[in-house]
């Protein structure tokens, strides 16, 4: 897996980090790569204090160098600052040149990426060039080893959602030049997922529990990249079924405000996770996930 995450304005993000570790503790996924899809200067260095604090301090971490959007945080640059980390907030390696390496090295068709924030680093990666890590440009090497995107974002079948219309620009060129499969879990199925009350059962010290305490005291919070990184590992292959259905075949289409509509297309390689199991379930499943420590 690659996982692009805008870890900064909403605390869900650190909760699908906690989810995603115990995922890689349990065997079931291998994390190539990551990258902070924002320009907050704290958000890099506090996904390596995450990643360090469960285990995994050497996960490549990219971010965007170029012009990007800062939302601010509540929480970044306590944790980068209280947490362990090798990262210095506002410097280290572009996400492009990250992802490029991690998807040069890996077997054909066997990646998976997961967006839980802007496609900022999406719609670059997809614009690079051949360099000397490969001859393939972006596009080519995406088609080459990507199976599928999973991505947090989009409403559905119709609306206006944060991750898309924030960098409309990244969001157009990202989803018009995708060459393989996209799953969309839409603003409305992470909306009702209530997640994070759970983690005051942690220690006061777990660096997830201080995230969600910084951002609002504990309360639960929706979950909609804890859906998105859950079914890229658990769904892709059917795992899922019980939790969410699958639309038809289609195309998401964004509107220069931002605004998104899906086209129906038997040809279309995107589709949409549908609701089907109740949320108070799914919550149950996901806050047991976030729990996890190392």
């Amino acid at each position: 897996m690659i996982f692009d995450t805008d870890l900064e304005s909403d605390v869900d993000d650190a909760g699908t980090v906690a989810l995603l570790h115990a995922l890689v503790a349990r065997g079931e996924v291998r994390v190539l790569a990551m990258g902070v899809s924002v320009k907050h200067r704290w958000s890099a260095p506090c996904l390596d204090a995450l990643n360090t604090f469960f285990g995994h301090p050497n996960i490549p971490i990219g971010r965007v160098t170029g012009p990007g959007i800062d939302s601010g945080s509540k929480y970044a640059e306590t944790i980068a600052r209280d947490y362990p980390t090798d990262l210095k907030p506002g410097v280290g390696p572009d996400a492009v040149g990250v992802y490029r390496k991690a998807l040069a090295t890996a077997k054909d068709g066997s990646v998976v990426l997961v967006s839980v924030g802007f496609l900022t680093n999406v719609a670059n990666l997809l614009r690079s060039p051949a360099d000397a890590v490969s001859p393939l440009n972006g596009r080519q090497l995406v088609d080459r080893k990507v199976k599928s995107w999973v991505c947090m974002g989009g409403r559905f079948p119709k609306g206006r959602e944060w991750n898309i219309h924030r960098d409309t620009r990244s969001s157009r060129y990202a989803l018009q030049h995708w060459p393989t499969r996209i799953v969309f879990s839409g603003y409305e199925i992470g909306v009702e997922i209530k997640t994070g009350a759970g983690l005051k059962q942690l220690p006061v010290r777990h660096p997830v529990r201080r995230c969600y305490q910084l951002y609002n005291g504990l309360k639960n919070r929706s979950s909609w990249d804890q859906t998105a990184t859950l079914y890229a590992v658990q769904g892709l292959d059917g795992g899922l079924k019980g939790l969410w259905d699958l639309s038809g075949p289609g195309r998401i289409v964004v509107n220069p405000d931002g605004s998104n509509t899906w086209q129906k297309n038997p040809r279309g390689r995107h589709v949409y996770l549908v609701r089907k199991q109740n949320p108070a379930t799914i919550a149950v499943r996901l806050e047991r996930l976030m729990l996890f420590e190392p």
